[in-house]
């Protein structure tokens, strides 16, 4: 293999002082016998059926510079939880600004598999990610030789850890293939300029149509993921969601497109709704879903720390009823359903509050533009009809509104292609109205993931 070149030799030439002075007078046989096997699989997580995505924990880069250097590991490791097939920490410390301390801290908040991030030059490292509570490590053949990479895995494999081995061009893609990788991760960034290249993926893919595939570096939203989508199985998200101001939200929507579900009234609501960007509470007096406030405080705090927005949901109530409500549950939105004082009702609400106005198809005013985003539904909230939807396509602010009324697990993604911010899925997913289903809500967003490339296989 080539020497490591650029930026990459320089880290890797660091790694190897630091490796000499962390592991000076450790033992091999001492490590492996604190760590214990895991019972986590990042094989088996990328494996599943759709697309699957691993979010990762990333302070700082090379190519980037501080990202989040104060970020709060456990609070974005629980925002991911439910959301994220598996967690990628980076434990680097001098240029990603990471350590093992991380990946103890995100295994502490996440149940899924956790890839500890580093550069693995040693075996003693392999030991130490999993007695940090790592389930799986990189190994990136940029960096090992065919003899060392072998030995990294076999490494692992001893503590029942998966190897994400990592290629960037074709010579590694081939080696990568000798050496039976089940899980390999296409890096489309060149290490010695740290350009980036999306057709990396397309271009090293096909030689492995045999082995699980995940694209890293690059992913930045949804429309990379469609592009890249019927190349691989999993994708490797970190910077764009460690620059989003609201990573959850950004999270779900790359996973799932941006969705609202209405009406949560029970813990076990918001359970099986993690992956949905926005909770919505119901404060409309003769809904079947209505929650009151102290009902709603607790619901609302936890939705809050698990990465969700929250919406207050009205109609017929006053501007001061509306605000003081959106003041006590710190709601990221209050959604409007009637007429209200729009102008007063802004003064009172928190500055960073949204104002969401219903619009009902059919029977109001499509011109009308009022608030932060509109919500275009039939006018007759929680029934589950549809709306005839040609009747907003190209309407000039669709790509700031939602749309609701009759969305479930059939239509959302039809709902999801007209280009709406956000689709709202309220009565579709309740088992009876007020009580949601578990099942309704998972089949929900089984429609929403994108295709994984089996999938994409079988319909060609």
């Amino acid at each position: 293999m080539p020497e490591p070149a650029g930026i990459l030799a320089e880290i890797v030439a660091a790694k190897r002082v630091e490796i000499a002075s962390r592991f000076d007078g450790v033992d091999l046989d001492s490590l492996r016998s604190g760590a214990e096997p895991t019972r986590k699989s990042l094989v088996e997580a990328i494996a599943r059926p759709g697309a699957r995505f691993i979010f990762e924990i990333k302070k700082a880069s090379p190519s980037s510079g501080a990202i989040r250097a104060d970020a709060d590991v456990p609070a974005i490791a629980r925002a991911y939880q439910g959301v994220a097939d598996a967690l990628s920490v980076l434990a680097d410390g001098p240029f990603f600004g990471g350590s093992l301390a991380d990946v103890t801290d995100a295994r502490a908040e996440f149940d899924g598999p956790i890839l500890a991030k580093d550069f693995f030059i040693d075996v003693r490292q392999v030991a130490e990610a999993r007695l940090a509570g790592a389930d799986a490590i990189l190994v990136m053949l940029s960096v090992l030789d065919d003899r060392r990479a072998a030995e990294m895995v076999d490494e692992a494999r001893r503590f029942g850890m998966d190897a994400l081995v990592e290629v960037h061009d074709e010579a590694e893609m081939r080696r990568a293939l000798v050496l039976g990788a089940p899980l390999i991760g296409i890096n489309n960034r060149d290490l010695t300029d740290l350009s980036i290249d999306l057709a990396t993926t397309q271009r090293l893919a096909p030689m492995a149509s045999n082995r699980l595939l995940v694209a890293e570096s690059g992913i930045s939203g949804r429309a990379d993921v469609e592009r890249l989508v019927g190349a691989v199985d999993g994708f490797l998200v970190g910077s764009a969601l460690m620059r989003a101001d609201r990573r959850g939200e950004a999270a779900r929507a790359l996973a799932f497109g941006r969705v609202k579900l209405c009406g949560m009234r029970r813990g076990e609501d918001l359970a099986a709704g993690r992956p949905a960007a926005f909770a919505g509470f119901v404060f409309a007096a003769g809904s079947p879903r209505l929650i009151t406030t102290d009902e709603a405080a607790p619901l609302a705090d936890l939705a809050r720390s698990r990465g969700q927005l929250t919406v207050g949901v009205f109609r017929g109530a006053s501007v001061a009823e509306v605000a003081a409500t959106a003041s006590a549950l710190n709601v990221h939105a209050v959604q409007i359903h009637g007429s209200i004082d729009a102008a007063s009702l802004r003064r009172l609400i928190p500055a960073d509050c949204e104002l969401w106005s219903a619009v009902a198809v059919g029977r109001d005013d499509l011109a009308v533009s009022c608030g932060d985003r509109l919500l275009f539904d039939n006018g007759d909230g929680g029934t589950g009809r549809r709306f005839d939807w040609s009747l907003i396509r190209g309407h000039p602010d669709l790509a700031r509104s939602l749309v609701a009324g009759g969305i479930g697990s059939a239509n959302a993604r039809s709902a999801q292609a007209l280009g709406a911010y956000a689709i709202d899925v309220g009565s579709a997913v309740d088992d009876v109205p007020g009580a949601k289903s578990p099942a309704k809500i998972t089949a929900l967003f089984d429609a929403l993931r994108p295709a994984g490339r089996n999938e994409l296989r079988q319909c060609a």
